[in-house]
């Protein structure tokens, strides 16, 4: 038996990265079958379907114009593929991504830490993942960005450097907040204080072949929009989202995202004040108890208990302040080298910007800006792992001396909390469809779902789909109101109004862009929804469409009344109704083009 785990071991340890890679596509390829969100999945995926058939009808969604190409292609490859095949993409991006980090991290850290932190990275959502959108191309455009910068460094190669520069620009069209990451230029300056032997002048060498990589991605781009007739539509797109940035009642109000980002920093301060008292009782415990085999369960029980409670909810508030306290003990630290100090600092840069100009901010985002400062964290505790600290126990008596072990066993309490916490939460939920995945049996009747969900779920969606079926064809235009964007995918219509998930609109650009649609295009059918079905599915509201409500995250009255306006000066009846959805037509069709 010793001889067998021995081997065991040694496979493990010379084919790490393709084990990893395996129990990556297992997992998720498991988790991909189930959960059916209407909101999210169904912007991201109308996207694809219409952006080289109708572009103008996704114009919201240009502003992800380069996730929107490589969703496209991926559309027109499997165009029968549904939801499972953009998870199947997901897999795809997500072991790139491991990839890439793995090949970058390696170099510096023990490869045990490496895998053990991007593995937690991939499980810090409760849900599991969701099918591929912006949040995934980012973080993988950004892995590989400081890939080439630290090959470009390490190296001193200015072709890396210039192509971490295209690689920085192109990734602005993935997601245009992304423009963050050229705050990256300041590793260049950087260096200099973590290697005083570096060439002040060498440095500016440096700094333009990144710019000069960055302007030809741009030009790249300008090229490829400029042939598939995407300029005008992207230009649109900018414009809107600039407008809705200044909009009060607008999620992505610039005063509400700053504050909001702040708010979240001091959720990551709150963590740590909670977890150093627990990493110092754990790594005290298991120096104290070392040598009382009887006690020693002890540290694990307590430090399994301890950990888990702070990580039962938002964990990747807990990894982000890991991540930060080790990435910025690494770049104060003398006895850490300046490769290992760029890495620290390139991560940082990373983890803290690349969440900014999202709505939800780290709580949405953050979960791919953390694939290199997870790891990283786990090498600066390697370090402190041979420094032996002393503690003074009492006046005048003996001292405890904290060793390698000690700080080992810290981290796999945390290990162990972690994936508990995770392998518990995800087997209760997918993406905004909440409940036990053992319950998730039920197929929705589509060929473009492919997926299972709870029976309530799947009836309702079911009801709905079928009704639809005498009013609309493929490539007709539908209103979906107001959180339902799935419906224009799986039924392979046009979103009226150059976005499927319309409740993303603030009030004003809603009835801007409603009244632009009512004056050029024919009147679409509607489908209006009576509850609500972001993050779970609520009982039917028969006050869904009350213009008097107080508002809040997701009712906004703007919205409501510029909807009802619209349904009553074009005379829309409801031709199906059920408890969860309407189905409206105009009385008289006033097509004005169709």
């Amino acid at each position: 038996m010793a001889a067998l785990l021995s081997k065991i071991k040694t496979l493990l340890n010379t084919y790490t990265l393709g084990v990893t890679v395996l129990f990556i596509a297992f997992l998720l390829g498991v988790l991909s079958f189930q959960g059916f969100d209407f909101c999210d999945e169904g912007w991201y995926m109308t996207f694809y379907q219409q952006i080289f058939n109708a572009p103008e009808t996704v114009e919201y969604n240009f502003a992800f114009w380069l996730t929107g190409i490589v969703g496209g292609i991926w559309y027109e490859l499997f165009p029968e593929g549904g939801i499972l095949s953009f998870r199947l993409l997901t897999i795809v991006i997500i072991i790139a991504t491991v990839i890439v980090a793995y090949k970058l991290l390696v170099q510096y850290i023990k490869k045990e830490y490496v895998v053990l932190g991007l593995l937690m990275v991939m499980l810090v959502n409760d849900f599991g993942y969701l099918a591929f959108y912006y949040n995934h191309l980012s973080g993988f455009l950004a892995v590989c960005i400081v890939y080439f910068l630290d090959r470009g460094l390490r190296k001193q190669s200015l072709l890396q450097l210039s192509i971490a520069g295209l690689l920085t620009a192109i990734n602005v069209f993935s997601r245009l907040p992304n423009v963050t990451l050229f705050a990256l230029l300041l590793v260049f300056p950087a260096q200099y204080f973590f290697d005083k032997a570096i060439d002040k002048k060498y440095i500016l060498k440096q700094i333009l072949a990144f710019i000069g990589g960055s302007i030809l991605g741009f030009v790249m781009v300008y090229l490829v929009m400029l042939s598939l007739g995407h300029v005008t539509v992207f230009k649109n797109a900018v414009s809107g989202i600039i407008n809705k940035g200044g909009n009060a009642d607008s999620n992505h109000n610039i005063t509400r995202l700053l504050g909001f980002y702040a708010k979240e920093y001091i959720k990551i301060v709150k963590f740590s004040l909670n977890i150093i008292p627990v990493a110092l009782v754990i790594t005290v415990m298991s120096s104290y108890l070392k040598n009382k085999t009887y006690l020693k369960p002890l540290t694990y029980i307590i430090g399994v208990g301890a950990i888990t409670f702070l990580f039962r909810k938002d964990a990747v508030y807990s990894l982000y302040c890991l991540g930060l306290m080790g990435a910025i003990y690494l770049i104060l630290a003398k006895r850490i080298t300046p490769a290992i100090k760029s890495i620290a600092f390139l991560a940082s840069v990373v983890a803290v910007l690349l969440p900014m100009g999202s709505d939800g901010g780290i709580h949405n985002a953050g979960y791919v800006c953390i694939w290199l400062i997870l790891p990283v964290f786990m090498h600066a505790f390697s370090t402190l792992q041979s420094a032996n600290m002393q503690l003074n126990l009492s006046q005048g008596e003996g001292k405890l001396s904290i060793a390698k072990h000690d700080f080992k066993t810290f981290i796999i309490v945390l290990a162990i909390s972690f994936f508990a916490v995770k392998g518990y939460k995800i087997s209760k939920e997918a993406y905004f469809d909440q409940g036990s995945r053992l319950h998730k049996t039920y197929a929705i009747h589509n060929t473009l779902a492919n997926v299972y969900t709870t029976k309530e779920r799947a009836d309702i969606t079911n009801a709905v789909l079928k009704a639809l079926e005498p009013h609309v064809k493929t490539g007709d235009y539908l209103l979906a109101y107001d959180n339902v964007p799935m419906l224009n995918y799986l039924t392979e219509t046009k979103p009226y109004m150059g976005i499927s998930w319309v409740w993303v609109y603030d009030s004003k650009t809603f009835e801007t862009k409603l009244k632009q649609a009512e004056e050029t295009l024919s009147l679409p059918v509607v489908v209006q929804q009576k509850f609500r079905t972001i993050v779970s599915f609520t009982e039917p509201d028969e006050t869904y469409m009350d213009e008097t409500k107080e508002e809040g995250y997701i009712y906004k009255k703007g919205r409501v009344i510029a909807m009802n306006a619209f349904l009553k000066r074009n005379n829309y009846e409801v031709i199906w109704s059920n408890t969860h959805f309407n189905i409206l037509k105009p009385i008289v069709n006033q097509s004005k083009e169709n």
